[in-house]
């Protein structure tokens, strides 16, 4: 009566009882240590992919300067070819003003006269540029 107002196992039910949680301990024991080293291993597994993708990282950081160099060597290519097409506009401008300058100074005949002169010029140069 002594034994069940103070819940306290009875001699022989103690020792197994106690072998039981023995082994219980041990197999927690065991559970937990195999627990840990799963996530040790997880840890090394996921430090050698932070380490890939930092190399990929670095990479792709690599390409986007290499882009960038190219993309400002191109704005200064387009810059530059862009001021000449301007010049080149301004000299046309100039020219086609001066020939219809000349045109309207010309009679008919002259300007028949002018139109050959240009064809002429326009084969010959023609000639010179595509077929040497």
């Amino acid at each position: 009566m002594c034994r069940e107002l103070m819940k306290l196992p009875i001699s022989h039910k103690s020792d197994r009882s106690y072998q039981d949680s023995a082994e219980d301990n041990d197999d927690f024991i065991v559970s937990e240590s195999d627990r840990q080293m799963l996530l040790i291993n997880g840890s090394r597994q996921q430090d050698e992919e932070l380490d890939e993708l930092s190399a990929s990282v670095e990479r792709i950081r690599g390409v986007g300067l290499t882009i960038h160099k190219e993309l400002l060597a191109q704005e200064k290519i387009i810059d530059d070819l862009g001021t000449e097409m301007d010049s080149t506009t301004n000299r046309l401008d100039f020219v086609q003003k001066k020939v219809a300058m000349i045109m309207k100074k010309a009679s008919a005949k002259g300007q028949i006269m002018m139109i050959l002169f240009l064809l002429v010029l326009f084969i010959i140069l023609f000639i010179l540029v595509f077929l040497t």
